[in-house]
């Protein structure tokens, strides 16, 4: 999901929130609907506001509201709640017809029902349309390719279906930070335990990740491990980040996770284990000592051709262990 598509389909989930847009205008996330009562016209209206968000960046139809501009040229206004007799049923119609109106299909959508009271049938159908790569959507029909634009959505120009048509479907590289485990590592820390986490990038996108690049910020007691292999060529950084870069053969393609390096967190000493028992699998009852790792807060920056640079941060929790 867009960020903005993402945070109103889950706002939208409550009824307070539904109610709540009566006095405002619509936008390019949002489009509010009242449901026909004939199935033609459903059809209609469902694929032009499903292709419209589809072709454009993504947004939420609210299906259950009334809204008409106040004069000839304005945004429409939502005015006031209209909501569907059965809320359940509008859902699994929409689901089903989303599938057949569109072409080509789209990935991604969401839909969900929120009752207008509990225990009632009627109320509001929140669907999410994802923007959609590659080629773009029109309405099967009337076979006609929209584009939500400010609060409207307006059939296509020529030049944009042409530009559509000829662009490829962007790659998605997302963070891949998963930990392994705590062992020892003679090579590293021959008297102490290392926490392992496993650094990979996954492509999430229809499209192939070319030139792929991680950098990170560099974390208290956290390395590269040196016996490990290296998934892309580690580059030459300044003291405070480390970098890995593909070169023109490193691709990532889709679905593909590559994994790209094995960290090490070395631990601190914070004292005598009060426990004596065995922990880890080393033996003896005494000289065992607390271990802790702390907490990391990973930044990175992941790039590759054809996508904007996105930062990213994930937190490790802080860990501690027995050792002896």
């Amino acid at each position: 999901m867009s960020e903005r598509g993402k945070e109103l389909f889950n706002r939208l989930k409550r009824v307070k929130a539904i109610l709540a847009l009566i006095g405002e205008s619509e936008d390019s996330h949002l489009d509010c609907k009242e449901w026909p009562s004939d199935e033609k016209s459903a059809q209609s209206l469902l694929a032009k506001a499903a292709c419209g968000f589809a072709n454009a960046e993504g947004g939420v139809i609210l299906v259950g509201m009334k809204a008409r501009p106040n004069s000839k040229g304005e945004p429409d206004l939502i005015q006031s709640a209209a909501p569907v007799t059965d809320a359940s049923a509008v859902k699994s119609r929409i689901l089903d017809l989303l599938g057949q109106i569109v072409e080509p299909g789209i990935e991604g959508i969401h839909v969900a029902k929120v009752n207008e009271k509990a225990g009632s049938k009627s109320g509001f159908v929140v669907v999410y349309i994802p923007a959609a790569d590659g080629p773009p959507r029109r309405s099967k029909k009337d076979w006609k390719f929209y584009v939500r634009i400010a609060s409207g959505t307006l059939p296509m120009e020529y030049f944009q279906i042409e530009e559509r048509f000829g662009k490829r479907p962007p790659p998605r590289l997302e963070l891949h930070l998963k930990q392994e485990g705590i062992t020892a590592a003679l090579h590293l820390s021959p008297h102490a335990p290392v926490r392992w986490l496993a650094l990979s990038l996954q492509n999430l996108g229809a499209g192939i990740a070319k030139f792929p690049s991680i950098r990170y910020k560099r974390a208290a007691a956290v390395i590269v491990d040196p016996q490990s292999p290296i998934g892309l060529s580690r580059r030459a950084t300044d003291n405070e980040w480390d970098a890995f870069r593909g070169g023109v053969d490193d691709v990532i393609y889709p679905g593909e996770t590559r994994k790209i390096a094995r960290l090490a967190q070395q631990s601190r000493n914070t004292g005598i284990d009060p426990d004596p028992r065995p922990a880890l699998g080393h033996l003896g009852a005494s000289g065992q000592t607390i271990r802790a790792f702390d907490a990391i807060n990973f930044q990175c920056e992941i790039s590759c051709e054809g996508a904007a640079t996105k930062t990213v941060e994930k937190a490790i929790p802080e860990e501690s262990v027995a050792w002896r």
